[in-house]
């Protein structure tokens, strides 16, 4: 067998590992401080996604990068009042999935990244829900 043959399965593991850079955290839920006067507190989520499993889902607010998450992290913003786009991918892209959260202050949003069918998908979880699914995950901060 040719060398350029031997050294095919050691190039394509390298291609595969190189896809599963993940934001690592093991830091558990804790409470956020709560927002100043005027702003809102916005968390992101990702649960288990099947396709793009390897990658980071990255959560842009505006078309500006916020955060990546892999599976079962969150994290938090502040966010001044009025009409957010709010759209998360592999990278950031304009044809994202996203959603328009219209944001008023003192108020908690949960936006949660997350695939059914294979159809991804961004949502808003109401507050209870929001705030039991990230008590399970593990915080990775925002840069």
């Amino acid at each position: 067998m040719s060398a350029a043959l031997k050294s095919i399965p050691a190039l394509l593991l390298m291609l595969l590992l190189a896809g599963c850079g993940h934001t690592r955290s093991s830091q558990p839920y804790f409470e956020p401080p709560t927002p100043p006067q005027g702003k809102a507190l916005v968390y992101m989520m990702r649960t288990q996604v099947i396709q793009g499993s390897f990658y980071d889902s990255v959560f842009s607010i505006n078309d500006s990068a916020v955060v990546g998450l892999n599976e079962q992290t969150y994290s938090w913003v502040l966010v001044s009042p009025g009409l957010h786009k709010v759209s998360a991918g592999q990278h950031p892209h304009p044809r994202n999935v996203f959603l328009n959260l219209s944001v008023e202050p003192g108020k908690e949003y949960f936006v949660e990244y997350t695939q059914e069918n294979m159809v991804e998908m961004v949502r808003v979880r109401d507050a209870k829900e929001g705030k039991a699914m990230v008590k399970r995950y593990s915080y990775i901060p925002v840069k």
